[in-house]
């Protein structure tokens, strides 16, 4: 859960990702996972194992090199999209790999609850 802010949401969803990428770049895979909050629109909440095996099988390696994105330049390219409903954001961000962004693209959802936004990692794949 991401606390409620008055900081604008894509500053806020942003220094999450990033937060999120450096924990995989450090290989925290779990404390990542554990950040996820709810299953996304197919009902899988993602776990550690799941985003190993996705990105592995995008690098066609046992071994993936994710970076920490403060040690890449550019912004990975973030976008943001309110719902229509307005019951919170969709989110998608490059993910650093192999120290440059790549065409691999993680798609959060981030969703308005009484106590700020619930974080849902709906997919990681190319776009």
């Amino acid at each position: 859960m991401i606390p409620a802010s008055t900081d604008p949401p894509e500053v806020t969803f942003t220094r999450f990702v990033r937060d999120w990428f450096r924990l995989l770049a450090q290989g925290a895979f779990v404390d990542a996972a554990s950040r996820l909050d709810e299953p996304n629109s197919y009902g899988e909440l993602w776990n550690a194992v799941k985003i190993q095996i996705v990105l592995r099988d995008y690098a066609r390696s046992e071994t993936v090199e994710l970076t920490d994105p403060d040690k890449i330049a550019g912004d990975g390219r973030p976008s943001l999209i309110e719902f229509a409903d307005g019951d919170g954001y969709s989110f998608e961000h490059d993910v650093p790999l192999g120290g440059e962004w790549s065409d691999l693209t993680a798609q959060f959802e981030f969703l308005r609850r009484p106590n700020g936004y619930a974080v849902v990692l709906h997919d990681i794949h190319v776009l």
